[in-house]
């Protein structure tokens, strides 16, 4: 049974060639940058063995292979309304149905450039993206790292108050302009706006007054003091940021807080009757 021993061993090294040579690469499915070399294959054997050899592949150049194909459409995210119900009290964010996230409108990126719109989504901000790789979140971060100027408090009259006549306060140099931060590779441009001034004048009252308006004006208040004392008095600035991500608006950054604070003296006059 030689002969059939030779054959047996012929199988079990052609079974083996099959395992050891890549499979056979077509034009359609081959790498770029590869090329194919031939395959040789040789049968030696003495007696009743035989030895099978070859050898064949890829021949590959050495760099970065290309990736073909254009990448997919892409979604980004505008925040339109925040959690806070006090600051989405009026218009659509009064019947937003995100009561624990936030409304945002969503816009399909194509390959082409093009874009169109492709309805909202109840979403938090480490969900909603604002470009390629960048999340609402990262911008919104990136304005709160802005620091806002809390301004000087400007007071008539300028030296001391006197009790019960009221004196006039307002705020200069609360001014904030627009701003352009690097996040990744993308620019956010931030434009602030002033929404409120909350006074304090260390009496116990508080005022609170509406702006924007003309520097300083926005901003002024008046009061007095019913007796003597030095008055810690202080304005707390409420702001508000639109931001945007190479062009595109990402939304609204809330809360936004800068300070300012000064001492003021109160005398008193007395009137004394003699005689």
């Amino acid at each position: 049974m030689k002969g059939v021993s030779v054959v047996a061993r012929l199988i079990l090294a052609t079974s083996l060639l099959t395992v050891l040579l890549p499979p056979h690469v077509d034009s359609a499915s081959s790498m770029q940058g590869c090329k194919r070399n031939p395959r040789t294959a040789n049968i030696t054997g003495i007696r009743d063995t035989a030895t099978l050899t070859g050898s064949g592949g890829l021949e590959c150049s050495s760099g970065v292979m290309p990736v073909s194909g254009d990448s997919g459409p892409y979604y980004t995210y505008e925040i339109l309304c925040s959690t806070d119900r006090v600051q989405a009290a009026d218009g659509v964010c009064s019947a937003t149905p995100c009561p624990t996230s936030f409304y945002a409108l969503r816009t399909i990126h194509f390959p082409d450039g093009s874009s169109e719109p492709a309805g909202f989504r109840c979403i938090t901000l480490d969900q909603a993206t604002a470009g390629p790789g960048v999340t609402a979140a990262q911008v919104f971060a990136a304005i709160r790292r802005v620091n806002l100027p809390g301004g000087e408090i400007q007071i008539t009259p300028q030296l001391r108050g006197l009790a019960n006549l009221e004196s006039f306060f307002r705020l200069q140099g609360a001014n904030q302009p627009p701003v352009d931060l690097q996040v990744g590779e993308s620019i956010v441009h931030a434009e602030f706006r002033v929404l409120e001034y909350r006074w304090s004048f260390g009496n116990g009252r508080t005022l609170v007054t509406e702006g924007p308006g003309r520097p300083g004006l926005a901003s002024e208040v008046r009061t007095a003091w019913l007796r003597r004392g030095r008055y810690q008095v202080e304005v707390t600035v409420m702001w508000v940021a639109q931001a945007s991500l190479d062009g595109r608006p990402v939304g609204q950054v809330d809360d936004l807080v800068s300070q300012a604070q000064t001492t003021y003296p109160v005398a008193e006059i007395k009137t004394i009757l003699t005689g």
